[in-house]
C-alpha cells in the first residue's frame, strides 16, 4: 500500500485558494507537481456555494470502499459537491458512494481535480 500512495497530494489548498492565487498546481509526496486544469477550476466554482468554495480542499480524495466493492469520497463538502456533479444521493451525510460508471464520468469531468487514494 505504501508505493500505490506514495504519490498522495500533501498541502492541499482550497478551491477559493486555487481561483484566488491563479495557481491551479500541487504537489505529492514523493515531490511531483500536478496542475488541475482552468476548466475544472471553473466547473467547480460553478456548482460549490460561497461557503464550499472556502472550505472544499483540492484535490478531492475518492478512496476505496472495501465493504461495498466500490468507490467512496468522503467528507461533507466533498461528498455534497461530487453528489451535485454527478447527480447522486449521498449514501450518508458525509460520504457518496461511487460504481464504475460513476467513477469513470467523475474522472472525466475531474481527471486532475480528483485523486484516487487505494485503502486497505
Amino acid at each position: 500500500m505504501r508505493d500505490t500512495n506514495s504519490c498522495i497530494p500533501v498541502g492541499r489548498r482550497t478551491l477559493i485558494e486555487h481561483a484566488d492565487s491563479n495557481d491551479f498546481s500541487f504537489r505529492t509526496k514523493d515531490g511531483s507537481v500536478c496542475e488541475i486544469g482552468k476548466d475544472e477550476i471553473e466547473l467547480l466554482s460553478g456548482v460549490c456555494t460561497e461557503q464550499e468554495k472556502l472550505t472544499l480542499r483540492l484535490p478531492i480524495f475518492i478512496s476505496t470502499d472495501p465493504e461495498a466493492g466500490a468507490w467512496k469520497v468522503d467528507g461533507t463538502v466533498e461528498s455534497e459537491v461530487v453528489s451535485r456533479i454527478l447527480g447522486k444521493v449521498k449514501f450518508r451525510a458525509d460520504t457518496v458512494r461511487l460504481h464504475n460508471p460513476d467513477m469513470r464520468e467523475l474522472r472525466r469531468l475531474l481527471p486532475n481535480a480528483t485523486f484516487m487514494v487505494f485503502m486497505p
